[in-house]
């Protein structure tokens, strides 16, 4: 039953209060809240309370758990911090002169709040039922009442209840022994302190010590000895250009080698394990391809995976780039979405490495790199980062921002502590910091200004470039970032060398011919040459793509058998050539090779595979008489189409874990829980009843702050 202190609470709440709650409670803003009881039960849910926890600072817990563990109204009124934000979150309601706490806030505390163990009673009373005791049956033993009573018990049962000061629970083998009252206390401490009544199983292996005896160790008050300010310590000296261009290189960096990574993986993909996880070899293979270290390639890989831009093949258990054209999207779109999917993703690229429960290490791209609470430490340290800029600008190292991030959200401590050094790491290879220091990009986003962080990150990249450097080696060396379709293009006519920061390309006959038989012609390579050069086309390179297209197509090969077309003097030559020897030849005309398919088992089809294999022995007949082939033929398995839509707009970002409503659904059920709703609506408004009195009992009171 929701308390009448609650509810006449919400009700005497201002609408600019309302809004800051909602805004604060985001779970309570949901369709079914129409009055100030539904808006009750929304914030008293479990995972609500919870929630609104998370998000307490050291103080504000402390009070919190003070009056859990002590009992009693929580503060007298007036509200003083930090009473005050926790009334402003519903996390405590005004009754009479007090503030007394919702109902539920204390399970959603936890059954150790503080660190502190549960009632004497209620272990006494578990520990009963696990035995086959009678309930009700008295407790062994007697409590210390003062810390000087707990001083003159025996230095070895001291020494066992130390081990419990920072958790209440710990391992016994056996627990649910019946201890002896005999015991020695110097020679088998833990057996006194169970017949005591100090110490009670809770299952099998565990045993529990009392709250009362918890705080009898830590002294009547163990929130006193909390900091009540938060930990900041003094930046060092970080000039912004300093910190900028190590942001700006980070991003750029990020942006080359997840390009790069697609492209790999497009060309060979990356075969999982059949235990999950990727094996050492191909860790190995695909570190010497990007020229990247162990530990940033595990990470590179995390990001693909949380962006989506990497995705695991059911049917092939093999990771490969999605079909997204996250290439041909502009730089700042690119830097936006890997940064708001690494805000919004449980996935933690980091991770790897870090030890399991079972004594096994985290896998690469494996379930044990997910975190349900990643986004919300994510958010925690990004907003660490920036008070610790406004308080001590400069830059702060990883143990300077956890601590403050601890001091500010207590209840994420573990996470923070687990995961957080390697998510810093992380937001600098994102651009979010430079030199320890936070960007500008960075503190836009953590004050939640997104549009801001993508321009600055935009200021950082310069334009892309479409000219190249040709060179008489034979070369093209970009001269930056490459416009998508120049880059594109470049691709089709010269292979790649290396992942450097400078994009380097080297035409050879065979990249020509490649591009001969996707559709280039002479005339159209030489044109794009002379327009995308940085200086005349070199004469090396300019002989070698007149030979390569003088020299091909003189023999043309379309799938039939295999029908091969060209100059004559050639096809007599291939067909005596020891290559075909015992294959199926024709000659229906002159100018015309028809060489048979292989043989086929009954009743069954060649498959794309012996096609292909039956292609490439017929190419390297062709080049073994000196020329190069034109290929007519498609491949088995034709690449994707590219989509024609914004890029931008095709590539998915994982959905928040707990949405964020919009400002206009906050003031829509502001409105509608003060009547402003009804103030607004047409007089003809079908919806609106003429026959209901708001004076009545039954109808709702006219709202009046």
């Amino acid at each position: 039953m929701l308390p009448d202190g609650l509810l006449r609470d919400l009700a005497s709440r201002s609408p600019a209060e309302l809004g800051e709650l909602l805004a604060a409670r985001p779970e309570a803003v949901r369709p079914g809240t129409e009055s100030v009881e539904d808006l009750a039960e929304a914030l008293l849910s479990r995972a609500g309370l919870r929630r609104a926890l998370d998000e307490l600072s050291r103080p504000e817990l402390d009070a919190v758990e003070r009056a859990v563990v002590l009992g009693g109204p929580a503060a007298p009124l007036p509200a003083r911090p930090p009473w005050d934000r926790l009334h402003r979150l519903g996390l405590v309601h005004r009754d009479g002169d007090v503030l007394r706490l919702v109902p539920g806030l204390a399970e959603a505390l936890g059954r150790y709040p503080a660190g502190l163990g549960r009632p004497r009673p209620v272990l006494a009373a578990l520990a009963a039922r696990l035995r086959g005791e009678a309930p009700g049956a008295p407790v062994a033993g007697s409590v210390p009442r003062t810390a000087e009573e707990l001083a003159q018990w025996p230095a070895p049962a001291q020494e066992v209840l130390d081990r419990f000061r920072a958790h209440p629970v710990g391992a016994l083998p056996g627990a649910l022994r019946r201890a002896d009252p005999a015991a020695d206390a110097a020679a088998r401490p833990v057996d006194w302190l169970l017949a005591h009544g100090v110490l009670f199983p809770v299952d099998a292996r565990h045993v529990e010590l009392p709250r009362e005896i918890g705080l009898l160790l830590r002294g009547p008050d163990p929130w006193a000895t909390t900091p009540t300010e938060p930990p900041v310590r003094p930046g060092a000296p970080v000039p912004g250009r300093v910190r900028d261009n190590a942001a700006a290189a980070a991003v750029e960096q990020l942006l080359r080698r997840t390009a790069a990574l697609r492209a790999e993986l497009r060309a060979r993909p990356l075969t999982t394990l059949r235990a999950g996880g990727i094996g050492v070899r191909e860790l190995r293979r695909l570190r010497s391809a990007l020229g990247v270290e162990h530990a940033e390639l595990v990470r590179l890989l995390g990001l693909g995976e949380l962006t989506g831009l990497v995705r695991l093949d059911p049917d092939t258990s093999s990771w490969r780039p999605a079909p997204a054209p996250f290439e041909d999207a502009e730089r700042p779109d690119q830097w936006w979405h890997v940064v708001r999917s690494w805000l919004a993703s449980d996935v933690v690229p980091s991770a790897v490495g870090l030890p399991l429960a079972d004594g096994s290490v985290v896998g690469v791209l494996t379930r044990g790199t997910h975190a349900p609470e990643a986004p919300a430490v994510r958010r925690a340290l990004l907003a660490a980062h920036a008070e610790a800029a406004e308080r001590a600008p400069g830059g702060h190292g990883a143990e300077d921002v956890l601590a403050l991030a601890r001091w500010r959200r207590p209840r994420l401590a573990r996470a923070l502590d687990r995961w957080g050094p390697g998510m810093l790491t992380e937001a600098a290879e994102l651009g979010l910091l430079g030199a320890d220091a936070l960007t500008v990009p960075g503190l836009a986003l953590a004050e939640n200004r997104p549009e801001d962080a993508v321009r600055a990150v935009a200021g950082w990249l310069p334009a892309p470039s479409r000219t190249v450097l040709l060179q008489s080696d034979l070369t093209a060396t970009a001269t930056g970032y490459l416009a998508p379709d120049v880059a594109r293009a470049l691709g089709g006519l010269a292979d790649p060398e290396g992942h450097g920061p400078v994009p380097r390309h080297r035409f050879s006959e065979r990249s020509l011919h490649r591009a001969l038989d996707a559709g280039w012609t002479l005339p159209s390579i030489l044109a794009w040459l002379e327009e995308h050069s940085r200086g005349p086309v070199p004469q090396a390179l300019a002989y070698l793509v007149e030979e390569a297209g003088r020299g091909h197509g003189r023999i043309r090969i379309t799938r039939a058998d295999w029908v091969l077309t060209g100059d004559e003097e050639l096809l007599e030559a291939l067909a005596g050539s020891p290559e075909l020897a015992g294959r199926r030849l024709r000659r229906p005309a002159p100018g015309v090779l028809v060489v048979g398919a292989g043989a086929e088992a009954p009743g069954r089809r060649r498959g794309p595979t012996a096609r292909d294999g039956e292609l490439r022995e017929l190419a390297a007949a062709v080049r073994a008489t000196g020329t190069e082939p034109a290929l007519d033929v498609a491949t088995a398995e034709p690449a994707p189409p590219v989509p024609a839509a914004d890029p931008a707009l095709l590539l998915e970002v994982p959905a928040p874990r707990l949405p964020v409503p919009s400002a206009e659904e906050v003031q829509d059920l502001v409105d509608r829980l003060t009547g402003r709703d009804r103030a607004r609506r047409p007089a003809d408004d079908p919806t609106d009843d003429p026959t209901d009195d708001p004076t009545d009992s039954g109808g709702a009171a006219p709202w009046d702050p």
